[in-house]
């Protein structure tokens, strides 16, 4: 539904709502006004009835508004008396309580009056009161509603039609922005001014859109990189198995060297199908809550002997504190990758700093650090320092580490030691700790 046929909605429903205040209140000022008549009338029947009986005569003086009339019927004496005004001869006739009826006033004008009949002593009385003023002010108040109404009606449409035309431009921006993405063209912004709530959600698709983009240029560049990674030791096998069989020198140890270079391929599919894995959230297991003094103990048992034959010196911190949620075969696969990656661009007889607890897990080298501004591009798949090039790694490593952080809710720590020393701090700091 369109913001403009919104719009014309809700001003027929504040049309429909005004007009029923507008009756609602008519008929509680027609209320009020007849309530305190018929007090004031009830009151002028009991003072008159009060002088006809002591002095049998009207004593009472009719003002601007109040008619009384008597007929008696007592001593002997028939006929009615009434004041200011010509009541209908069908008046005595009608039941006792209010009514309302017309005079005739002395002009000969009827005018509208609201009348009570009561009978005392076998004598009428009747007290009448002109509903004129109150006629008009009643009118008085319609034209004043109405002239709000109309007011009302012309500002609310003119100031909703004007929201609604431009909600609904914002409303068509964004859908043909939205089109724009959807058939591929994901450079599209919308571009909305304000502070509304459409801004707001517009300023969100942006941002996806943007971080979609940023997913789509790094997928780009992880294919190029995979495929050219690939192509490399693939024609090399090609080449190597075809000057085989043209020479007839098919031996074991060719048959074996191959093999490898296909394990070694099929295990760069594995590392990537399991990064995969886990950013999907398919390998995720069911978090157990542990301390990281008890499981550090357990890993740095493990792989102390492993460093110290590599050459390296190894030092073990640890820091108690709350349990954390984790997936201990997650952090193993996170800090394996971390020492190897210490032990591989560290050189020997540095020392290798493993700290765990009270809320993180950090591995600390003294190699050659991350240039600042790569520090952000290291973790994408397939990106590739260039000592890593020379080294022949395929930058799937960290975005292991990533993933395996982004599974825990972590935040990936990754800093240089200092600018004048060569070193690495990297590791992960958990924020789900429980007590």
């Amino acid at each position: 539904m369109s913001a403009i046929r919104q719009a014309f909605i809700l001003i027929n429903i504040y049309t429909i709502i005004l007009l029923l205040c507008w009756f609602i209140t008519n008929l509680f000022i027609e209320k009020n006004i007849i309530e305190n008549i018929d007090k004031k009338l009830s009151y002028d029947i009991e003072s008159i009835s009060l002088v006809w009986q002591s002095e049998k005569k009207l004593a009472l003086r009719s003002s601007k508004d109040n008619y009384y009339m008597i007929v008696p019927n007592s001593y002997s004496y028939v006929g009615k008396i009434a004041k200011g005004a010509i009541f209908p001869d069908n008046l005595i006739s009608l039941e006792e309580g209010y009514h309302n009826i017309e005079l005739i006033g002395e002009s000969g004008r009827k005018f509208s009056s609201r009348a009570l009949i009561s009978k005392i002593n076998n004598d009428l009385f009747i007290s009448a009161q002109s509903l004129v003023n109150q006629i008009q002010i009643k009118n008085t108040i319609n034209q004043i509603f109405l002239v709000s109404f109309i007011f009302s009606i012309i500002f609310i449409t003119i100031g909703l039609f004007s929201i609604a035309r431009n909600t609904q431009i914002k409303i068509s921006n964004i859908e043909k922005n939205l089109n724009y993405i959807k058939s591929g063209r994901l450079k599209a912004r919308i571009k909305l001014e304000g502070n509304d709530d459409l801004v707001r959600v517009s300023n969100s698709i942006n941002e996806t859109t943007q971080q979609l983009e940023n997913l789509m240029d790094q997928l780009k560049n992880q294919s190029a990189n995979l495929a050219h990674d690939l192509k490399t030791p693939l024609t090399s096998l090609r080449l190597n198995l075809e000057q085989k069989i043209s020479l007839n020198k098919i031996s074991k140890k060719s048959i074996k060297a191959s093999i490898l270079q296909i394990d070694h391929i099929i295990s760069i599919f594995d590392t990537i199908i399991k990064i995969a894995r886990i950013q999907s959230g398919s390998e995720r297991k069911k978090l157990k809550n542990i301390k990281l003094i008890d499981y550090g103990k357990e890993i740095f048992e493990t792989y102390e002997p492993v460093i110290e034959a590599k050459g390296f010196n190894v030092i073990y911190n640890s820091n108690d504190g709350n349990k954390i949620k984790l997936d201990k075969d997650l952090i193993f696969i996170l800090v394996t990758n971390l020492i190897q990656n210490a032990l591989k661009y560290s050189k020997p007889a540095t020392t290798i700093i493993i700290t765990f607890g009270p809320n993180e897990i950090l591995i600390e080298d003294e190699g050659p650090g991350i240039p600042l501004n790569q520090m952000t591009r290291v973790v994408e798949p397939m990106y590739r320092l260039k000592r890593e090039s020379e080294s022949g790694g395929y930058g799937l490593g960290l975005s292991m580490v990533k993933a395996i952080c982004d599974i825990h809710n972590g935040e990936l720590i990754i800093k240089n030691k200092n600018e004048k020393k060569n070193g690495l701090i990297i590791g992960i700091k958990f924020k789900n700790k429980i007590t």
